[in-house]
């Protein structure tokens, strides 16, 4: 189901919608609705149908019929083929797959103006089963046919280095050895000039054993892990790796070690790149390296809007993660006053090989390293605004930093503040923050559950203010506090939120296996003060929430397994507080939405407390949520003002009326 004012977002820019926008979706319906009766022979077994339901429209239609469902599907057989070592036949269902694209997706759309973000996702679907194609291709020796394709995506697509190292491999098997160290060099030197960046270590090690005539690249050699984007290393090395790390070229002049140390990316947004004039840019990257400098850090590159610094450089200490990411605080606090400014940040840990440069005052020193490979992938998942770190970063700053998760990340951790002395933090939601933390107060010390609606317009600050109460209670709580945080999408599963907040209680990754999936919801489940038969039933009740496809959902066992879901928090909740938060609620599905709201009354006297943020839809789409709850309150945002009065809020939760409105 699509909300109608998620069609008509979708259509229409915020500025242009006209006064007429509804009935003009409401006629256009109406003519779909002919031409799939007309056409699609309406009423027949299969004939595909656009229903209205409340509040918007869906699309019936047999999966069979749409070819993006067909291509996804022969490209999971393909492979799982490949992962077998099946290497023909994981050919021929990706080759399938990629046969059904005629041209870019939707290109009469495209052409017309439009830019879903769905269209881009497709795109490099695509690109990446096309790599996999390629890779089953040289597994069965045909790297002379694929040599054509292979040229053109590699010049269509310079980033992809997967790409790039399969037409390194293709031509060293061809016999033109010198063609494939060319194309190493061509892309090294377009990161290198563009980025500050040297190859990934899957090229780095492709190109190594192109010198050195491993015998592992012939056509009959040991299969490639599809990962490093290129072949094994020399043999002899543990673990697969190679037995030797070379920099990618000899060092000219200087020395070079391989020492630990923490690398800082930071990438900065001067409103338009257009308007904004060279003084202001070099201004703004000063800045950034004197920051930098004053937390101990060495910048190694400043390309554009990226830095690279590293710590450690002259000496390793063990503090050199935390005062990395001491500077990418102070960075984003120094960028943030400015509306049209924006920085993002990424702090990784590893060892890297460091050359200085003869005369530490003759240029700057230069690195190669997996953990600035690592670094800038990650860098490009940040968000504005935020600064996420690695593992390794995060597990050598425990003490001293609060971090959560990062959304859909194997190894990313998005710091929220700084623990101890340096916890302070400012906030414009200072009184709605105090109510929150207020009723978390309440929850915990009175065991009582309660539910929050935060309410507001697009843009007032909801997901802001969410961020604020998480940092707050990683920074401020003065005994654990579990927050599951899950946002709800336009085109999620209905049990989406739920799979969510389920896969972060039990700590489901979404690279685990099935296998692993199960194991972490079995021990999450056997911790909680249940009877055995109970247990054992709740976690059958709810494999089919994670989000591996363990099992199929059945729309009739929803409520079921919502009931049982909210069972597994209410029991979680007595172990220690609990908060699970629900963004942009009113995309939710109305059995996720049943259920939160009734986890206030189901959860006994467990210090449970949800929060939902929505938009006034909401209200529109349930006119009573919340209503007539003794435990539930909605807080209302208004948009910030310059002068507002400044009452201080309730010093106990106790004071807050139950089931009234609090409009801030």
């Amino acid at each position: 189901m699509v909300a109608t004012s998620e069609l008509v977002e979708a259509l229409w820019e915020s500025e242009d919608v006209p006064a007429t926008a509804r009935k003009i979706l409401h006629n256009a319906i109406w003519g779909l609705r002919t031409i799939l009766s007309e056409n699609m022979g309406s009423g027949s077994p299969g004939a595909p149908e656009l229903l209205t339901k409340a509040p918007g429209y869906m699309l019936r239609v047999d999966p069979d019929d749409v070819d993006l469902l067909v291509f996804r599907r022969w490209v999971t057989a393909g492979r799982a083929e490949l992962a077998a070592g099946a290497a023909r036949d994981a050919s021929r269902w990706l080759r399938q797959g990629l046969d059904l694209w005629g041209g870019p997706l939707l290109a009469d759309l495209a052409e017309s103006g439009i830019a879903w973000p769905e269209l881009d996702a497709a795109r490099r679907d695509r690109l990446d089963v096309l790599e996999d194609l390629f890779e089953a291709e040289l597994e069965c020796g045909h790297h002379h046919s694929i040599l054509g394709e292979l040229t053109m995506m590699a010049e269509a697509e310079p980033w992809r280095e997967r790409a790039r190292g399969q037409l390194m491999l293709a031509l060293y098997r061809c016999g033109r050895q010198a063609d494939a160290l060319n194309v190493y060099e061509r892309v090294r030197s377009s990161l290198v000039e563009n980025l500050g960046l040297e190859p990934g270590h899957g090229l780095r090690t492709l190109q190594h054993a192109i010198l050195t005539h491993d015998p592992a690249l012939s056509a009959d050699g040991a299969r490639l892990p599809r990962e490093s984007a290129g072949p094994p290393g020399p043999r002899g090395a543990a673990g697969g790796q190679p037995a030797l790390f070379a920099p990618v070229i000899p060092p000219q002049g200087g020395t070079g070690e391989r020492i630990p140390v923490s690398a800082l990316l930071v990438g900065l947004r001067l409103g338009s790149l257009d308007e904004v004039s060279p003084g202001e840019i070099e201004t703004a990257l000063h800045t950034v390296e004197d920051v930098i400098t004053r937390f101990g850090g060495t910048v190694v590159a400043a390309i554009g809007s990226l830095t690279l610094a590293l710590f450690g450089v002259d000496r390793p200490g063990k503090d050199d993660p935390e005062r990395a990411v001491r500077a990418a605080l102070a960075l984003r606090e120094r960028f943030s006053a400015g509306m049209q400014n924006a920085l993002r940040a990424a702090v990784t840990t590893g060892r890297a090989l460091v050359r200085l440069s003869p005369g530490a005052d003759a240029a700057r020193p230069s690195a190669v390293g997996t953990l600035l490979d690592d670094g800038r992938t990650m860098l490009g998942r940040v968000p504005d605004g935020e600064v996420w770190m690695s593992g390794a970063a995060r597990l050598a700053t425990t003490g001293s930093v609060a971090a959560k998760s990062a959304d859909d990340c194997s190894d990313a951790w998005q710091v929220l503040g700084l623990l101890g002395e340096q916890s302070a933090f400012r906030t414009d939601r200072e009184h709605e923050l105090g109510v929150l933390n207020g009723l978390l107060d309440w929850a915990r010390h009175s065991s009582v559950p309660h539910l929050v609606t935060v309410l507001g317009a697009p843009g007032v600050g909801k997901s802001h203010l969410l961020a604020e109460f998480e940092r707050s209670i990683a920074v401020q709580s003065p005994a654990p506090v579990r927050v599951l945080t899950a946002r709800a999408g336009k085109s999620q599963p209905p049990l989406a939120v739920a799979g969510v907040i389920l896969s972060r209680y039990c700590g489901v990754l979404p690279q685990d296996a099935r296998e692993v999936a199960r194991a972490k919801l079995a021990a999450a489940v056997w911790r909680l003060p249940m009877t055995k038969a109970h247990r054992a039933q709740t976690y059958r009740s709810l494999l089919p929430l994670l989000p591996l496809g363990v099992c199929p959902v059945d729309p009739a066992a929803r409520e079921e397994i919502l009931h049982v879901w909210g069972e597994l928090l209410s029991a979680a909740a007595a172990l220690e507080p609990v908060v699970v938060v629900v963004d942009d609620a009113h995309r939710a599905a109305d059995a996720v939405l049943d259920r939160l709201e009734s986890l206030s009354d189901g959860a006994g006297t467990a210090p449970l407390l949800t929060i939902a943020t929505a938009r006034p839809e909401l209200l529109e789409r349930r006119p009573g949520w919340g209503g007539g709850k003794h435990r539930a309150s909605t807080l209302t945002l208004l948009a910030p003002r310059t002068t507002h009065p400044d009452p201080a809020p309730p010093d106990h939760p106790r004071a807050l009326p139950h089931g009234r409105r609090i409009t801030v």
